[in-house]
């Protein structure tokens, strides 16, 4: 036994012997963080990722960390499995952290695929995603649309799954068009976003009706803050009625809303374009603007449907 044992405590005691990379199941998210300073590898699913922080150039420039904490928020993401070209992408350079997860996009994905997510960090941090979406021999990178109107906030949960019944994942993230718009920053709850990856492409399912029922759950959430007595809850009011768009059930809580908005707070204008009178009036430019309902006549505080 002391035979066997001996090349193990060896092996134990040698310096600088290489650490078993760990393996986490499938969908589980990894968190690296740039203060660690330090690689990181896992295996998930027969796909391996190796995580290598940049280093920082000579003579820094901007608003960085290298410049202000001597280490750089950036990495170097490597993904390989058998049969495939190993592919390597970057973090977002103003990304706070960030968090990796092997996921298999659809059933009939010839192998898994790999979320790479950026985070800014904070409680209004946008966020930026890559889709390592695998094909016979090869990944491709894409990303789902964050724009000025509609950046990406939140974060995908471990193990996404197939809400819609497609055969496909759909990954949750959140509309950071509602960022401060109709109160402060935690007032303001984010209504959800929901993105495939389908026949190689990133296809956003967010009017998809299979998919009322997020939205539904959301309304059950947030209407009862809607309709209280607490101070700053317009925030509040304005995701459940964008949820309720996306439910198919925007006439009654449209209706349930103007008998509960909070009236005598200081009404959040937009930084740019035109100025409002009321809450309803702001709301209702605001969901036009955003995709959430159809620019039809506004009278009297009634709504036209929403946008299927």
């Amino acid at each position: 036994m002391r035979l066997l044992l001996l090349p193990v405590l060896l092996l134990v005691g040698v310096p600088g012997a290489a650490a078993p990379v760990p393996s986490v199941p499938i969908g589980h998210f990894q968190t690296w963080l740039p203060s660690s300073r330090a690689p990181m590898a896992f295996t998930s699913g027969g796909v391996t990722v190796e995580v290598v922080p940049l280093p920082c150039p000579a003579h820094p420039e901007g608003e960085n960390s290298c410049r202000w904490d001597g280490y750089n928020n950036q990495a170097r993401v490597t993904v390989r499995a058998g049969g495939v070209t190993p592919l390597s992408v970057t973090t977002d350079r103003q990304s706070g952290y960030t968090r990796i997860a092997v996921v298999r996009f659809g059933r009939s994905d010839p192998r898994p695929g790999v979320i790479v997510e950026s985070q800014s960090g904070g409680s209004g941090g946008n966020l930026g995603v890559q889709f390592l979406v695998p094909s016979r021999t090869r990944y491709r990178v894409l990303s789902p649309a964050s724009t000025r109107d509609h950046p990406l906030q939140g974060a995908i949960a471990d193990e996404p799954g197939d809400l819609s019944g497609d055969g496909y994942i759909d990954l949750k993230l959140e509309d950071g068009a509602f960022d401060s718009t109709f109160g402060c920053n935690a007032c303001t709850p984010r209504p959800s976003r929901l993105f495939a990856v389908k026949q190689g492409r990133v296809v956003d399912e967010s009017r998809d009706p299979a998919l009322r029922s997020v939205f539904a759950a959301d309304m059950a959430r947030l209407g009862p803050l809607c309709v209280s007595e607490e101070s700053d809850r317009n925030g509040a009011c304005a995701a459940y009625i964008a949820d309720a768009a996306r439910a198919g059930r925007f006439k009654a809580a449209w209706a349930k809303m103007l008998a509960h908005y909070e009236r005598d707070r200081d009404l959040w204008q937009p930084d740019e374009g035109p100025r409002f009178a009321s809450f309803p009036e702001s709301l209702r430019a605001f969901l036009i603007r955003t995709g959430y309902c159809p620019p039809l006549p506004f009278r009297g505080g009634a709504f036209p449907q929403a946008r299927r």
